[in-house]
């Protein structure tokens, strides 16, 4: 079990020196570490899209699908979308952010 505050901080650390991370990118982040600790802090966990959005004031599916592919190519998070209409998609939350794709 992580420690979301301690988590937190080193996403917004790290992320906001990254000029191409905008509001959508930290809320995005902030609503997955919502539903993780919603989740019983189990990694990886299970989350909707809609729950997502809903949380981090996101109301664009294309802002949304962009985000989270930063945030998984940036290293912060493992993302297994579910084409399932039932079924969440699962995230992991990655402990150690891969440094060299920070830029």
């Amino acid at each position: 079990m992580m420690d979301t505050g301690k988590q937190l901080t080193s996403f917004l650390k790290l992320a906001s020196r990254n000029n191409r991370f905008h509001q959508s990118h930290f809320s995005l982040y902030s609503a997955i570490l919502m539903c993780y600790t919603k989740g019983l802090c189990q990694n990886p966990f299970r989350v909707s899209r809609r729950e997502l959005m809903k949380h981090s004031a996101i109301h664009s599916f294309a802002t949304y699908h962009k985000c989270m592919k930063a945030l998984v190519s940036h290293g912060y998070i493992d993302y297994q979308p579910s084409y399932h209409p039932r079924l969440a998609s699962q995230v992991t939350l990655l402990n150690e952010f891969d440094a060299d794709h920070e830029g």
